[in-house]
């Protein structure tokens, strides 16, 4: 006999060889055992799962010479001919090239006719989603009802494609994906009768390209075993495939941890040299990472246990990386895979983004400190509510007492504010001598452009922005500017070095030199101010300052208009 190839010789002929679908097999056995079985199937799942196989099972077991029985006895005439495809009454249609008005015409008026061979006609309506509408409108009578000698069984990878109203004239199956282990022990029964060995590292990569589907794993395997030679590793199968090996998806993994860019170009060139291609690789590497968030996430799952197994530096990248840090990693690898679609040089695509990932570990840091601050500033916001929420029930509930002890409360949460303002460490020193050496002028200035510096740091930083717009200038030397702020959590906020240095950049963009950025809070800087020995009109101004924030319309008029032509009345 001519070979043939292993998922055909591995076909199931019965309902227990059908693996991983048992919710679908009890129930057609039990319906044969009970003789309920109905006229119309829909089998619909993805591919390789066995659907057209369980067809032909159920074909086979309701035409039995010793059946309608819950298992085909596959030695009759009857199941012997449906099994070599000799029976004319049991028909395999493939609706992808057979998907014309006509040709369901010509089932529709042959359905009528009794069966010559067999019990019952079975038509097997493969890839039934592929009908045009014209087609399912001719299908519909027939299949609502049909001859008592006749069955329908359709199979689809898309049922969402199929009209309502064919869904609600069946019976519906949902056919799952198939487990690794169980694609792993069918792969090894397979295997038990050839004279080679497969390693589980082998056999456990194939179940994962597989994706579920145990026709795709038996060819995968067949393919292997056509590699030759009589043991077989995992590296063989990932020549075979095209996959990037595991070791290399480690060390580029490891090599953006550490941001080294020249580490991930030699990958690269490595790469393309062993013939693999980029696309390919760009999906190996999106998928390890998700696998890493996985693992960080869910390290109990099927999969993940899979990936340790493969690879055995796995465990130990997954303990370096933090969760941010792979939401970033993964949202460019998609969006870098959506851009490569386009190129026209896949490679450089690939060295763009593998570089840009290697240089950008600060600015996932910037992000998850951003994440940071705002969920504080979201939970103070949610007790301020609460608490407010609380006082004004008290009123409602308690009139004049209700008034009183919501006045004493207020006075309190505000002492208590002030008293936590102090608590802010500022370099006091410093501070005094760019104060001492404030160049009036240039504050006065810088006050006026003080709206575009936010609009800067706004395109920069949307949250950094929400949290500087609380700060005003107060004092600007040759070498350092002063900002203080009402909100304690927005001036500890603005001097995270990250921040801090975000806003020295814009502000060096405006004054053409660089400074160093101080913040402190407003009465730590009254207090300084006071005490510093200036002359009397400069300490009256620094006071006036500090005890009245400049109204930010009459600014903005200034701005747009000039002194000139602004007149401010009240």
């Amino acid at each position: 006999m001519a070979y043939q190839a292993l998922y055909r010789i591995w076909r199931p002929q019965t309902f227990a060889d059908i693996v991983g679908q048992e919710h679908v097999t009890r129930t057609l056995q039990n319906a044969l055992k009970e003789q309920r079985f109905s006229h119309a199937y829909l089998f619909n799942g993805p591919r390789g799962t066995g659907k057209t196989s369980a067809a032909k099972v159920m074909a086979k077991a309701v035409n039995c010479e010793k059946g309608p029985a819950p298992e085909p006895c596959n030695e009759c005439a009857a199941c012997r001919g449906i099994t070599e495809g000799s029976v004319v009454d049991v028909m395999e249609i493939d609706a992808a090239s057979n998907r014309r008005i006509e040709e369901i015409r010509d089932i529709r008026d042959k359905v009528k006719y009794a069966p010559t061979q067999v019990r019952y006609k079975v038509y097997i309506v493969d890839e039934v989603h592929m009908l045009t509408p014209e087609a399912f409108n001719a299908l519909l009578k027939t299949l609502e009802e049909p001859p008592a000698h006749v069955i329908f069984i359709l199979a689809t990878t898309d049922p969402h494609k199929l009209p309502a109203t064919i869904i609600s004239r069946c019976q519906r199956f949902d056919f799952r994906r198939i487990s690794s282990a169980l694609i792993v022990k069918r792969m090894k029964q397979a295997i038990s009768g050839e004279n080679v060995q497969v390693s589980d590292q082998a056999l456990t990569f194939i179940a994962r390209m597989a994706e579920g589907g145990m026709r795709d794993a038996l060819s995968l395997l067949d393919q292997t075993l056509s590699f030759g030679g009589e043991r077989i590793e995992l590296e063989d199968v990932m020549a075979i495939t095209g996959a990037a090996p595991h070791t290399m998806l480690a060390e580029a993994a490891k090599s953006i941890e550490e941001g080294s860019a020249s580490d991930v170009l030699d990958i690269v060139q490595r790469l393309v040299q062993n013939g693999k291609s980029p696309d390919q690789f760009l999906d190996d590497l999106l998928f390890y990472f998700r696998d890493l968030l996985l693992y960080k996430t869910a390290p109990q799952l099927e999969e993940i246990q899979d990936r340790m197994i493969l690879d055995p530096e796995f465990k130990g990248l997954g303990d370096t990386f933090d969760r941010s840090r792979l939401f970033f990693i993964i949202e460019r690898l998609n969006q870098a895979k959506h851009d490569m679609k386009r190129a026209s040089q896949p490679r450089i695509m690939l060295e763009l983004i593998l570089i840009q990932l290697c240089q950008s570990k600060g600015e996932s840091q910037v992000s998850a400190a951003e994440t940071e601050g705002l969920s504080e500033d979201v939970e103070q916001l949610k007790r301020r509510i609460h608490m407010l929420e609380k006082q004004v029930k008290q009123l409602e509930q308690g009139g004049a007492t209700g008034q009183a002890s919501f006045l004493a409360s207020t006075s309190r949460r505000e002492t208590r504010r002030s008293s936590m303002q102090p608590t802010v460490k500022i370099p006091t020193a410093r501070i005094r001598e760019v104060a001492a050496n404030s160049i009036e002028p240039q504050l006065k200035r810088l006050c006026a452009i003080w709206p575009d510096i936010l609009q800067q740091v706004k395109a920069r930083s949307f949250r950094l922005h929400a949290w500087l717009l609380d700060g005003r200038p107060v004092a600007l030397s040759q070498t350092g500017l002063v900002v203080c702020f009402k909100s304690v959590i927005h001036c500890e906020t603005t001097a995270r070095e990250l921040n801090k240095q975000l806003i020295e950049e814009v502000v060096k963009g405006f004054i053409n030199r660089p400074i160093e950025l101080f913040t402190l809070m407003e009465n730590q800087w009254k207090e300084i101010s006071e005490s510093l020995a200036v002359s009397t009109e400069g300490g009256a101004k620094q006071d006036t300052e500090a005890e009245s924030q400049p109204d930010p319309i009459v600014e903005e008029a200034v701005r747009l208009f000039g002194e000139d032509l602004v007149d401010i009345k009240d």
